[in-house]
């Protein structure tokens, strides 16, 4: 074996031999962070930095009594389960992939969490009725960076937001008015290491509907949350 090969073996074997202490490390945040206790797993993805932001944005915007909206709630209904843990409310948590929603279940009931409805559904296909709060940490990642990525190699849908990263955040803005409360918040969390910070605002410039309240950032990541409203609400 070379020395260059002899190298990348110990790293890689570092690498694996870290996962269980990382694996720990992120459930403990899951649990003293978003209250969950994610005793059920599909893969190791348990949250990120855009989960934290929102989590931020959600605790400044949800109300007792709001009607939630989660789109793409992942495989442990992390922030819906957090939603209900720290307000009054109700909360459809969706996602496109069956497995997730059948773990998530699980996990809200270890986490003894009420008023959460998980719901296998591509965005806004089975979703009926208007809510106070939506939000998502939605796909980002643009399609081509996922695929000369470790992402594409662990359930593609959470990481792939097509050619320029935006598909997903196109999908919510052009679909959410129909669903949105008169007075109601859209929370949308992106990394704008893959998501330029001017791509995103000009979406919601385009919007015929919507417009852009606040963005909330974070000193520690490149996650941003969008903070959007029905345009009749600013005037």
């Amino acid at each position: 074996m070379s020395a260059t090969a002899h190298h990348l073996g110990s790293s890689l074997l570092k690498t694996l031999s870290a996962i269980p202490r990382l694996r720990c490390m992120r459930l403990a945040i899951a649990g003293i962070h978003f209250q969950v206790d994610a005793t059920s797993l599909v893969h190791d993805h348990i949250w990120d930095n855009t989960s934290l932001l929102l989590r931020k944005a959600i605790r400044r915007y949800l109300k007792d009594d709001d009607h939630v909206l989660d789109l793409g709630t992942g495989h442990i209904g992390l922030l819906a389960i957090y939603c209900a843990k720290i307000r009054h409310v109700t909360v459809l948590a969706i996602d496109i992939n069956p497995d997730f929603i059948e773990n998530a279940r699980i996990v809200a009931m270890t986490s003894l969490t009420q008023g959460v409805e998980f719901r296998q559904s591509d965005w806004f296909s089975r979703v009926e009725g208007h809510f106070d709060l939506i939000f998502g940490n939605v796909p980002y990642i643009p399609t081509d960076v996922a695929n000369d990525s470790l992402y594409s190699h662990d359930h593609p849908e959470i990481w792939d937001g097509g050619f320029d990263g935006l598909n997903p955040a196109r999908t919510v803005l052009t679909k959410v008015p129909d669903y949105l409360t008169e007075d109601g918040v859209l929370l949308l969390g992106l990394d704008t290491a893959f998501v330029s910070d001017a791509s995103m605002t000009g979406l919601i410039e385009a919007s015929r509907d919507l417009e852009l309240q606040q963005i909330i950032k974070s000193w520690i990541s490149s996650s941003e949350v969008y903070v959007i409203r029905h345009k009749h609400h600013f005037h």
